[in-house]
């Protein structure tokens, strides 16, 4: 009995001695071997026995983040912040976090910081990533007139667009080596959305003119018309009671995607309309209905090799960026932020970027992310709505409308010329988007 007793009082003593020392620290290779939460039970309990070893609060937050438990990730981080702020990769990828959820304020405060840390000038070139301004932007236009929607010719000399400068929506062309302009479509109606086929043969837009009713032009139906340039020869393709807009050719200008609210038959005011993506030849024979969601999907581009179409949708609650077939089978999100609204993609002719406009920052800018989604790269910065990207043919520009100088014009992002902002310049910026 007295044996046991001095057992158990030996057991108790190590017990507590061990308590005392903490968890016992594994060497890499005996850490290596656990399981991911074998991992996280260790971290968690080293670490609050060990509180002022950082490098294993890292390692824990890190094991949280692969296994997708982020609240419990950006607790650890928050705590290795309030120990050391100048922790530049920990404050770093706490912004990128904070962009993902939409809460640009932290995002802004965590990238100052970073940049602010010893060593956070290696950090720039990421912290530029999400606050624009890397690449020269030029503006096409300039007049007092509204100038909206562009897309380029097939060989990228010129852009055509949409332009209110007689009062109504007009089809206009700008030679952008000489800046001359003429217009395409010119008539009492408004004619809006260009899209020029790959081949320069045809114009595909949307115009009113059917519409006779009198009422003020912004309550009218659309349609889709297709001109032949060669011979002037206007044709409706439409011919619904819908309202159809956003008509874009396949690259082998076979087919035409466009979004209509047709397939929606509630007696509901039109503003309350969901909208869908059909598709339909190029002739305006067999319109094929894509989508069918309690929803508003739009924006429908095809792909590079015109097997998939491209869209945005908000069945999910804010809007996001999908993919699907050409034939509207397999449809999947490929962009999504609960937080905010990625909208109108555009396809690289290469097939490696997509771009689109979000107002994940709080205003409208324009985005490029790699062709799956990832790499999400914001490219403008400005307190406007800077939307309706689209790419040049070679990929080298992106063309966009944007209400930056009071009313909308057309400008020109250069991809191929950058200006890494300093530092200093990026720590500016993100004084004056806090307020401070």
């Amino acid at each position: 009995m007295r044996t046991v007793i001095l057992w158990v009082l030996l057991i108790s003593i190590a017990a507590f001695l061990i308590q005392c020392a903490g968890t016992k620290q594994l060497t890499q290779d005996e850490y290596e071997q656990l399981s991911p939460q074998e991992k996280i039970t260790y971290l968690e309990k080293y670490t609050k026995k060990n509180s002022t070893d950082i490098q294993s609060k890292k390692k824990l937050y890190k094991e949280y983040l692969d296994l997708n438990m982020v609240e419990k990730a950006l607790g650890v981080m928050e705590d290795i912040i309030r120990q050391d702020p100048y922790q530049a990769d920990v404050q770093f990828e706490y912004g990128e976090i904070m962009i993902k959820r939409g809460e640009t304020i932290p995002a802004y405060r965590a990238f100052r910081d970073a940049l602010k840390s010893p060593g956070g000038t290696s950090y720039s070139t990421g912290v530029s990533r999400y606050l624009g301004g890397k690449y020269t932007v030029q503006q096409i236009t300039s007049g007092p007139a509204d100038e909206a929607f562009p897309v380029f010719s097939s060989d990228g000399s010129k852009l055509l667009y949409q332009t209110n400068e007689n009062g109504n929506w007009d089809i206009t062309e700008r030679n952008l080596n000489t800046g001359e302009t003429r217009m395409v479509v010119n008539t009492p109606a408004a004619e809006e959305l260009p899209c020029l086929s790959t081949d320069g043969q045809k114009l595909l837009y949307t115009s009113n003119a059917d519409d006779r009713r009198p009422i003020d032009d912004k309550y009218k139906v659309r349609e889709v018309y297709l001109l032949d340039l060669k011979n002037g020869i206007t044709k409706n393709l439409t011919e619904s009671v819908a309202d159809d807009w956003l008509p874009r050719f396949s690259h082998n200008d076979e087919l035409i995607t466009f979004v209509t609210e047709r397939g929606d038959l509630r007696s509901v005011p039109y503003t309350d309309k969901h909208s869908d993506v059909f598709r339909m030849e190029s002739d305006g024979d067999f319109h094929t209905q894509l989508t069918n969601d309690e929803a508003n999907n739009g924006g429908a581009t095809f792909g590079a090799d015109d097997s998939h179409i491209y869209f945005h949708s908000n069945k999910n609650g804010s809007y996001d960026i999908f993919v699907m077939k050409a034939d509207g089978a397999l449809p999947m999100i490929l962009i999504e932020n609960p937080n905010s609204n990625e909208v109108n993609p555009f396809v690289s002719a290469d097939s490696q970027y997509i771009t689109f406009f979000s107002d994940q920052t709080g205003s409208y800018e324009i985005y490029r992310a790699r062709i799956d989604g990832s790499e999400i790269e914001r490219l403008t910065m400005s307190p406007a709505k800077n939307t309706n990207p689209v790419f040049s043919p070679d990929g080298k520009f992106i063309a966009y409308h944007s209400d930056q100088n009071g009313n909308y014009d057309i400008f020109l992002i250069n991809l191929q010329s950058t200006s890494e902002p300093t530092a200093q310049e990026l720590i500016r910026q993100l004084d004056a988007l806090l307020g401070s």
